[in-house]
């Protein structure tokens, strides 16, 4: 292990001796400044673990030399050392970020304390900065894995909001990678470095919700035997990710419109109003508009949260994403489990392509999850769950009789009218929606409906 670095900025001679004495048993070189100038030069050279930092100095004093470096290197623990210590400057090197305050003359046994604490905290922080650099490499803006149109304007659409502090309301069916997206949008913005809380809205029991999200105070209720922070607190200063958010009752809908619109909260059983900076990401499967038509969503709080939409499509619609999908999924697992699995066969391939995916990107990676867990050389049919396997066709095939005139129209009379209830109840039987689906005008999509009889029992 390589040795610590510590140094002493102190204008007296005698500190860097009584130093160099406590620190034998540390493993640690010590080097020693006698100015803040040099202090920081030397910083700038050698960047230390620790520094000792004396209040009175020539020239610049401790204070004035703790504040520059603090405009470079931020989380570089400093302890501030002093003959005279008065509150204001005690106070001044708090605000600072002045990791303790010391005052000369400092006993031997209580130095070594010191130092043995505070390079156990130099150590943790470096981990914690090596996790977050893991973090921010597995869910950078690179993890959206897709080629179609849909997907790159989800890749472009996050590259331009991730620096905007602004809310965003992320939709798409449940699967479709939503939690990934936030993860990416937060890891390339400004608050990379501060936490990204997720909440699952769909979960959380309605009891819960309100002390989950906004935390209580000790006795506040009965159980409530100490003070709990809510999701908010946790996420201060970085970002807070609800999803499914169409599942919040009405009187929770008014408590969180209150934040976004304050930024501040209050515990249960609290009486004064707490602060908070946690930019909120939102994600819903369900039809916010539909919802405020029939009264389940405010209208307000869906404005406060749709500054800024990104719709995720389904998988079934992202055409050869499945097959780059299913070569990330299984780099991803031959990796995680340590197995070198070739591929997926031809007839496993062709099956991934015309399955329909209700559980999307999800349901593939679980699925390729699985096989790469049975398979031993290539992913075949039988490693593939009974659901996938063995798909059939939802409806009876048309009758293959009469003249091959015939056979075609009904076939194609078949696909198409399977098509237009599909579009239909996507647009929740929204006919305008449904036409622009298909790309076809609203009055064609009105003569199909009739020539197919498409009526209201269709619905179900």
């Amino acid at each position: 292990m390589s040795k610590r670095k510590i140094l002493i900025i102190d204008d007296e001679p005698e500190m860097g001796w009584i130093f160099s004495r406590v620190l034998e048993d540390f493993n640690c070189e010590v080097h020693v400044a006698k100015t803040g100038e040099e202090g920081i030069t030397r910083i700038q050279k050698d960047l230390p673990d620790l520094v000792f930092l004396d209040v009175k100095l020539p020239k610049m004093d401790g204070i004035e030399t703790l504040s520059q470096i603090r405009t470079t290197h931020k989380d570089l623990l400093v302890i501030m050392l002093t003959a005279y210590e008065t509150v204001k400057t005690a106070v001044e090197a708090m605000k600072l970020g002045a990791y303790d305050y010391l005052t000369k003359p400092i006993p031997n046994d209580r130095l070594k304390i010191i130092i043995e604490h505070a390079l156990q905290t130099r150590s943790l922080s470096l981990e914690v900065g090596l996790l977050k650099a893991e973090l921010q490499k597995e869910w950078n803006i690179d993890s959206i894995v897709g080629n179609c149109l849909g997907m790159q304007e989800v890749i472009n659409s996050v590259r331009k909001v991730a620096g905007y502090d602004v809310t965003v309301l992320i939709r798409g069916e449940s699967g479709t990678g939503k939690e990934l997206v936030a993860r990416a949008i937060h890891y390339a913005s400004p608050r990379a470095n501060k936490p990204f809380v997720a909440v699952d809205c769909a979960t959380l029991p309605e009891a819960l919700v309100e002390s989950e999200l906004f935390g209580y105070e000790k006795g506040a209720f009965t159980g409530a035997d100490y003070l709990k922070l809510g999701r908010f607190e946790m996420a201060n200063e970085g970002t807070i990710f609800m999803d499914e958010i169409g599942n919040m009752s009405p009187h929770i809908q008014v408590k969180l419109l209150r934040v976004l619109q304050e930024r501040e909260i209050e515990h249960l059983g609290g009486k004064k109003p707490i602060k908070v900076n946690a930019r909120v990401i939102a994600a819903t499967n369900v039809d916010l508009e539909n919802a405020i038509r029939q009264g389940k969503f405010r209208d307000d709080l869906y404005h406060r949260l749709n500054v800024f939409s990104i719709f995720l499509p389904p998988l079934r619609e992202r055409g050869d994403d499945v097959v780059i999908l299913s070569k990330y999924f299984l780099q991803k697992f031959n990796k995680e489990f340590d197995k070198d699995i070739k591929g997926v066969s031809k007839k496993v391939m062709e099956l991934f392509k015309t399955y329909q995916w209700p559980g999307n990107a999800r349901e593939l990676e679980n699925t390729i999850k699985s096989a790469i867990i049975m398979a031993d050389d290539e992913i075949e049919l039988s490693h593939l769950p009974n659901t996938i396997r063995n798909q059939g066709e939802t409806v009876a095939s048309p009758p293959l009789t009469g003249s091959l005139k015939e056979m075609v129209k009904n076939v194609t009379g078949k696909v198409e009218k399977e098509a237009i209830v599909k579009a239909l109840k996507e647009a929740r039987w929204n006919k305008r929606k449904a036409a622009r689906k298909l790309s076809i005008d609203y009055k064609t999509l009105y003569n199909k409906i009739n020539e197919y009889d498409i009526a209201t029992e269709d619905k179900g």
